[in-house]
């Protein structure tokens, strides 16, 4: 696949040439960040992030990867680096994708960035070859202005990732686009009653076998759950306790609720949500992440939609939002009152596979179940 891509051979040499290395010593200096580049790494991503740059980063890298040669993280930051000062790098988390009873290694990429007294002299392209070299099984979610052609170029590309919202209360929304707060409170009115009347209607009671907790950590009940998931056959992240107590409880940049859905002790559902306020006067409900009992299928998606709608409302929020790649679920969610807002350029999932390709499923956007808990959209 991706028969264009640039000879890896042919770029180590250029991108050598360009750094005034040889070709061994790049290969050489690819190698996994430890703490004494995490300095030289936070310098770098302010250079390219600039103000947008949240605090405490290095708290935040030294979370998602392993600085310290353990073994047992998540995921390594590869670099290229002359000594302590690091030229280029990309984040790497070793994931396990699931298809019925099968599954695979693979690897998910990220904070791909490189100097940029260094532009045009491949290092980006170098770093993505090298993955490649190693990695049979590779794939990225998301890419920004400096890396979309690149993605393009290396990548298969799957279909990119759609936003949808139902909203919850116009009143704030028509406030921010109309000049007249007195028009907008009084279209807001009968808007709000008619989104009030169509959830009466439509809303299902929640089944009197189930019981809902809220969930401060995920133990082995999750990890049957996954063994009974619904839409078995698509391909997934492996969800385990430690992947999920690590992605949602502690995340230093982000805090996640997490709605569960039991029949006595056993888990049948959880839904992970994110209360959002950053948008200025709206407050949107984020949902991240989900997985059903086979059992309950769609249905049960839509009770866990429903309880995180109600607590919007009690909350006052404004919207509730999602970004799947769930074709399964997509094309339901307009049952729920989500529309698709317009589709953003830099939503992408792009996939490369070694010849011969494990699964050919990897390579059609239909057969993937993916939630924003798979992208770092909450970690930039």
């Amino acid at each position: 696949m991706k028969t264009s891509a640039p000879s890896f051979a042919k770029v180590t040499t250029l991108v050598a040439r360009a750094l005034d290395m040889t070709p061994e010593v790049l290969r050489a200096s690819f190698q996994p960040a430890r703490l004494h580049h995490l300095a030289s790494i936070t310098a770098l991503r302010h250079q390219v992030i600039g103000s947008h740059q949240p605090r405490d980063d290095a708290g935040y890298l030294q979370w998602r990867y392993d600085f310290e040669g353990r073994g047992d993280g998540h995921g390594n930051l590869m670099v290229v680096a002359r000594g302590d000062q690091v030229l280029g790098m990309i984040g790497t988390e070793s994931v396990r994708l699931a298809k019925g009873q099968e599954t695979l290694d693979a690897l998910s990429l990220m904070d791909i960035m490189v100097d940029p007294q260094l532009d045009g002299t491949g290092l980006g392209v170098w770093l993505n070859l090298a993955i490649f070299a190693s990695h049979p099984v590779v794939f990225e979610i998301g890419a920004n202005p400096n890396s979309l052609g690149l993605i393009t170029r290396l990548f298969h590309r799957l279909p990119n990732r759609k936003q949808y919202v139902t909203p919850l209360s116009m009143r704030r929304y028509l406030a921010k686009r109309l000049r007249s707060p007195a028009v907008a409170a009084a279209l807001a009115v009968p808007t709000d009653a008619l989104l009030n009347l169509w959830r009466t209607a439509t809303f299902r009671k929640r089944p009197a076998s189930w019981s809902l907790r809220e969930l401060t950590h995920f133990d082995t009940a999750v990890e049957h759950l996954f063994d009974r998931r619904w839409a078995a056959q698509e391909i997934t992240f492996q969800r385990t306790r430690d992947y999920l107590n690590w992605r949602l409880f502690e995340n230093p940049r982000a805090r996640y609720s997490v709605l569960g859905a039991f029949e006595g002790e056993n888990m049948v559902g959880y839904m992970a949500y994110q209360i959002d306020g950053s948008g200025g006067d709206v407050k949107v409900v984020r949902l991240v992440d989900w997985l059903v009992d086979d059992r309950w299928g769609f249905d049960g998606f839509r009770l866990l939609v429903q309880e995180i709608v109600r607590h919007g409302l009690a909350v006052r929020a404004d919207l509730v939002n999602l970004s799947p790649l769930h074709a399964r679920i997509e094309h339901s969610l307009w049952r729920l009152g989500f529309v698709t807002l317009p589709s953003n350029e830099f939503a992408t999932v792009g996939v490369r596979c070694a010849d011969p390709i494990p699964w050919p499923a990897l390579l059609d956007g239909a057969a993937w179940c993916l939630t924003d808990a798979n992208t770092d959209f909450d970690c930039t």
